[in-house]
C-alpha cells in the first residue's frame, strides 16, 4: 500500500509537469484521470464492502474431548464488481485441536464467487473456543485505500472432558489377622462400627471426639473405626499447575486431573455410594464443592468441573484437606488427584494416612517424569498412602490416544 501511493505520488507529479510544460489537450486528460481514478477507486472499493458477506457455522456447539469437530467460516462476493484484495483475521481451530489462534489470509474474490475455510479437526483438549471472523480490510483497486471494519462474527464452541466408566471395585483388599483376604468394601457393610477409643492427641480431627465418655473423664478421648466409611468419598481435583514453562504440560495433565475426579464420581454413582467433589475455580477464586449421590447431582458437577481452568493461585489439595471449615477428613477414604506433588500436600497426605480411621489414595500425573516426584511417591507408601503416578513416557500417549482409561482401571482394581 506505501509503495503504491509512493508510485501515485510521482504520477501526479508527472501529470502537473505534463500540464505545465506541453500545454497539450492529452496532459489536461492525463491529469483530470490521475485526480478522478483514485476518487472512483474508493467509491467501488466501499460498493464492494457492501457486497461481502460473512457467515461462521459450526455443526454442532457441545463436543466431547477427542470428538471431530467441523467449522466453516464463508466469505462471499454477492456483487457484479470483483473485490481485488481482501485482507482478513480469522479465529480458527488450531489444527493439534488443542487451541484456537488468530490467522490472516489475504486474497481476491471474483464476482458472484466465495472463499471458504473449511477445518475438520479432532479436539484434544477440553475448554471453551472461538471459531469466527474477527476483522476484515478490503483495498481498492490500486491500493491506494484500504477499509476497515471490526466484524467479530463468533461461535463458541464447548470441548467436554472424556468421560471415562472405571471398572472393579474402589477399595483396596485387606489381610485379615487370621491370613484371609476380605473386602473391605462390601455393600451394606457397617463400616462405623467403633473399633476401640483412645486418648486425643493433637492434630485429632474434633469431630472424632467421643463426647460422652470424655464428658466423665478429665481428658478427651477420640473414637477410632474399624474401617471408613464407604459412603465417605473424598475426591479433590489438585487443580494447581506445577509447570509453568510447558503449557501443553499442565493443560493436558490439568485435563487428566479432571478427567480422573469425574471418573471417580461416577463409578461412586453407579455403586450407589455418596461422594464429595472438591476443587479450586480460579474464575470464582473460591474453593467449590458437590455432594453427588445420584446422575444429576453428577452432572451438575460435570458440567462445572469441565471449564474450570488450571489454576495458578496456589491453591493446591493441601489447602482443601486443611480448610476444616470445609471438608472433614474424619472417617473418610480420601482420593487425591494432582498434578506433581510438593512437600506441603505429601507432608498432609502421610498425616492423614496415620489416622487408624481414614484410607488415603493419591493418583499423580507428572508428565514430565520429574525425579522428586519418586522421592515424595516412595516417602507416601512407606506411609500407607496408595499412590499410583502417570508420566513421561506415557504422555504422548495420553495426548493422542487417552490411554488414561486402562491406567485408572488397573490403579482401582489393584489398590
Amino acid at each position: 500500500m506505501k509503495r503504491a501511493r509512493v508510485y501515485y505520488f510521482f504520477a501526479f507529479l508527472m501529470a502537473i509537469g505534463f500540464v505545465l510544460t506541453l500545454y497539450h489537450r492529452i496532459t489536461i486528460v492525463f491529469f483530470a484521470a490521475v485526480l478522478v481514478l483514485p476518487i472512483i477507486s474508493y467509491l467501488l472499493m466501499l460498493l464492494n464492502y457492501a457486497f461481502i458477506k460473512f457467515e461462521v457455522s459450526v455443526d454442532k456447539k457441545i463436543y466431547e474431548k477427542r470428538e471431530q469437530s467441523s467449522t466453516l467460516i464463508r466469505i462471499s462476493n454477492e456483487g457484479i464488481l470483483p473485490a481485488p484484495f481482501v485482507k482478513i483475521k480469522l479465529i480458527q481451530i488450531d489444527k493439534n485441536g488443542k487451541s484456537a489462534d488468530e490467522n490472516i489470509y489475504a486474497f481476491s474474490i471474483p464476482p458472484l464467487r466465495r472463499v471458504d475455510f473449511q477445518t475438520n479437526i479432532v479436539m484434544k483438549r477440553r475448554g471453551m473456543y472461538e471459531v469466527g471472523i474477527k476483522e476484515v480490510e478490503i483495498y481498492d483497486i490500486f491500493g491506494l485505500f484500504k477499509f476497515r471494519r471490526s466484524i467479530n462474527i463468533i461461535e463458541e464452541i464447548l470441548v467436554l472432558p472424556k468421560r471415562i466408566l472405571l471398572y472393579g471395585n474402589m477399595t483396596r483388599n485387606i489381610i485379615a489377622e487370621d491370613g484371609d483376604e476380605k473386602n473391605k468394601s462390601k455393600i451394606g457393610e457397617d463400616r462405623t462400627i467403633i473399633s476401640h477409643i483412645r486418648d486425643y492427641v493433637e492434630g485429632d480431627n474434633v469431630n472424632s471426639v467421643h463426647w460422652k465418655l470424655s464428658s466423665k473423664k478429665d481428658d478427651l478421648v477420640v473414637k477410632v473405626y474399624d474401617h471408613p466409611n464407604d459412603n465417605n468419598i473424598m475426591i479433590i481435583a489438585d487443580m494447581q499447575a506445577h509447570e509453568f514453562e510447558d503449557s501443553d504440560l499442565w493443560e493436558d495433565s490439568g485435563d487428566a486431573v479432571v478427567e480422573t475426579a469425574l471418573a471417580l464420581a461416577m463409578k461412586c454413582v453407579y455403586e450407589g455410594k455418596s461422594c464429595t467433589l472438591y476443587w479450586y475455580d480460579t474464575l470464582q477464586s473460591c474453593i467449590v464443592w458437590y455432594n453427588i449421590s445420584t446422575f444429576s447431582e453428577f452432572n451438575t458437577a460435570f458440567n462445572h468441573l469441565s471449564v474450570s481452568r488450571v489454576s495458578f493461585d496456589d491453591i493446591t489439595a493441601e489447602t482443601i484437606l486443611k480448610n476444616q471449615e470445609i471438608c472433614d477428613t474424619h472417617n473418610e477414604i480420601i482420593y487425591v488427584i494432582n498434578q506433581g506433588l510438593d512437600i506441603n500436600t505429601a507432608d498432609i497426605l502421610s498425616a492423614l494416612a496415620a489416622f487408624d480411621d481414614n484410607e488415603i489414595n493419591c493418583i499423580c500425573f507428572d508428565l514430565k517424569n520429574q525425579k522428586e516426584t519418586d522421592d515424595f511417591i516412595n516417602e507416601l507408601t512407606l506411609a500407607n498412602v496408595n499412590i499410583v503416578k502417570f508420566s513421561g513416557g506415557e504422555y504422548n500417549d495420553y495426548a493422542e490416544h487417552s490411554d488414561i482409561e486402562g491406567f485408572l482401571n488397573d490403579f482401582i482394581q489393584n489398590n
